[in-house]
């Protein structure tokens, strides 16, 4: 039986993804400018979860010997299948294809293989048949009825650690035991467990991943695809090559096959630019955002007219799509001869090329467990319904779950530099100096910041009560309220405009006298690291008071490296809330080494990680006696916001 459900989601990558680019360019490397990194996830979806899977690629000397394979021809298909093997649907005369996340695994050559005759006749290869692998995958019995907060029930787990505990803390893995436990799970640390299901860990060269593929009943799956499923709320085949353990040494990082390969990409974006950074980084690639003649490939979407594009058909560097990337991920090896195959190259084509496709033949051997399902009870099953009812019952309930009104109305992001609503903003804030009494409601513009939906709910009232208004954007703010101290990002964009931020007691006395109380020292928010006699914040407002509400980093540029955190969107919209600019493209020499000849202000600051330190290695090398290159950390962009003053560079510089 077919079980289709549509969930849209994204991934989550925080643990995963989060890593940092290495890359050693020499010191006459030449950026060119290109896409930046995206930080937007798109959504994502999945549809039919038990298939028979479409016609697979021959068995030639560039693929692993296959076993019980069943040759099939399927020149002849009615259907609209792409380059990479998907069935599509016509409507109106248009072919309409999937979302990425849509597809299982997905094989790299297509059905239709006579209408690309030309292509295979151009290449040094003998055209390929096809094979068919007629194998059903399944999920669990019972699958339509598992409730979405159980969505691991009855599977059995056992994580391994030890690849896994050089990326997270030992605390975030007892997270992650908890969260499959409170999905339906049980995690258990028994590796020899009789009714063990599936096997989490990253590589598949270790004693313990051999003992347990030897069983041929358990599940192997990464971290990435457990993550995925989390997110989904329900269980389905593994469908991208992250989901499947790397079969390369990872100790050994000279011996991996990209340990002398430097990539770049264009045309990716979000979630799929990192999908395939992370891809790169597991096989020993070095990764830039800027592209430079030592650079030995691209990763390219679809033919383009980018700077990236352009320089590496000049420079001959070669251009590959996101498959050649999946393939070598799964094993193969070969995929690096020269010259390349023309699927790897193969960048337009009706319909588009599916990057993270592969052929199922590098993964069959994985695939077997996922012929049985996984065994539900109806005992089981009827507690999972019983435990997702009360779990619904909590979250609607639920007292002591902070939750930031971001996450309830829809949250709001400088996307370029403030500039014509300053005058608003300075406005409102002499109203409320004139004012200190509040007898005029009507210029109170209140944020609420950290509190839970209920008590959230409570206080909106009592505001729009009292006749204040509720703010969402920070520039339109007068009183930023907290329900506790918390560095956020409302905190940091409205330190550039408000004139108050205070805690809810000046909101519940306000009640009380059923107008808004003038506001007392003991109302102001506290921060407990600045142990000083005036508050923090009453002292930083009153710096930009004096300053006539002027934005601090108005005359400023910042170049942002890739694995800064908070996120760059983050990022970009306080610096923007600033009166900052960011530059997209990285910085020329000349930009970092020279400044602004009245306001004696830096061209360009860098703001920096340790993680993103390789990147920047060789800058410093154009320091003189006159300047020096500015790598700075992301404190100095928020202490001097929460300070309202442009702090000393010196204490916040990164040593390269």
């Amino acid at each position: 039986k077919t079980i289709t459900s549509t969930h849209r989601s994204q991934l989550i990558t925080k643990n995963f993804f989060n890593q940092s680019d290495q890359t050693t360019p020499p010191p006459s490397a030449e950026p060119v400018s290109g896409i930046n990194d995206g930080s937007n996830p798109p959504d994502s979806s999945d549809t039919s979860q038990t298939k028979v899977f479409a016609p697979k690629r021959s068995r030639t000397r560039t693929t692993p010997r296959q076993r019980n394979t069943k040759i099939n021809s399927t020149a002849n298909n009615s259907l609209h299948t792409n380059q990479n093997g998907h069935t599509l649907t016509s409507k109106d005369g248009n072919i309409s294809t999937l979302p990425i996340e849509e597809k299982l695994i997905r094989p790299s050559i297509s059905a239709n293989l006579l209408n690309n005759k030309t292509n295979l006749q151009l290449s040094r290869h003998p055209p390929l048949e096809t094979l068919s692998y007629e194998l059903n995958y399944c999920l669990q019995d019972k699958h339509e009825l598992v409730p979405s907060s159980q969505c691991l029930l009855g599977c059995i787990i056992y994580i391994d650690e030890h690849e896994y505990i050089s990326l997270v803390s030992k605390d975030d893995l007892s997270t992650w035991s908890k969260t499959i436990t409170d999905h339906g799970a049980i995690v258990t640390d028994d590796i020899n467990h009789v009714n063990l299901t599936h096997f989490v860990c990253a590589y598949r060269t270790s004693e313990r991943f051999r003992q347990v593929c030897k069983r041929g009943n358990v599940r192997m799956v990464t971290a990435h695809w457990l993550s995925d499923v989390l997110q989904r709320k329900k269980i389905f085949v593994p469908n991208l090559a992250i989901h499947y353990p790397s079969p390369f040494e990872p100790n050994e990082p000279e011996k991996l096959p990209l340990a002398k390969y430097f990539f770049t990409m264009t045309g990716f974006e979000g979630i799929e630019r990192a999908r395939l950074r992370y891809m790169i980084r597991s096989l020993g690639g070095k990764y830039s955002g800027h592209l430079s003649k030592w650079h030995t490939h691209l990763l390219a979407r679809e033919n383009g007219k980018t700077n990236k594009f352009k320089k590496a058909f000049e420079w001959s560097i070669p251009i590959v799509n996101g498959l050649w990337l999946s393939e070598l991920y799964l094993g193969n090896t070969c995929a690096l001869k020269q010259p390349l195959e023309e699927r790897y190259k193969r960048l337009n084509g009706t319909p588009p090329i599916d990057h993270f496709s592969f052929d199922q033949i590098f993964v069959h051997d994985l695939l077997l467990p996922w012929s049985q399902p996984v065994r539900i009870t109806d005992e089981m099953l009827n507690l999972a319904i019983r435990r997702h009812n009360e779990q619904q019952h909590l979250l609607l309930n639920t007292q002591d779950m902070d939750i930031d009104s971001n996450s309830i109305k829809n949250s709001y992001h400088y996307n370029e530099p403030i500039n014509s609503t300053i005058q608003l903003t300075t406005n409102n804030n002499n109203n409320n100096n004139n004012n200190n009494n509040n007898n005029n409601n009507e210029t109170i513009l209140i944020m609420l910041s950290g509190f839970n939906m209920k008590t959230l709910n409570y206080y909106e009232t009592i505001i729009k009560s009292l006749g204040g208004k509720i703010s969402t954007l920070p520039h339109n703010t007068t009183h930023l309220i907290m329900n506790r101290f918390l560095r956020t990002e409302k905190l940091y964009e409205c330190m550039n405009y408000v004139t108050y931020i205070l805690n809810k007691n000046w909101l519940d006395k306000s009640y009380e006298e059923k107008c808004f109380v003038s506001i007392e020292e003991s109302d102001w928010i506290l921060d407990q690291e600045y142990k000083s006699i005036q508050n923090l914040f009453k002292q930083s407002i009153n710096k930009r008071i004096y300053r006539q509400n002027r934005p601090l980093f108005i005359g400023y540029t910042f170049f942002l490296t890739p694995s800064i955190q908070p996120s760059q969107i983050i990022i970009k919209s306080i610096i923007y809330s600033s009166g900052g600019h960011i530059r997209r493209e990285f910085p020329t020499i000349k930009h970092l080494t020279t400044y602004h000849e009245q306001t004696k202000i830096p061209n360009c600051l860098i703001l920096s990680c340790d993680k993103d330190i390789l990147l920047l290695k060789d800058l410093h090398k154009y320091n003189n006696t006159d300047f020096q290159i500015k790598i700075l950390s992301i404190d100095f962009l928020l202490q001097s916001i929460l300070q309202q003053e442009i702090l000393n560079f010196d204490s916040f510089i990164l040593k390269i």
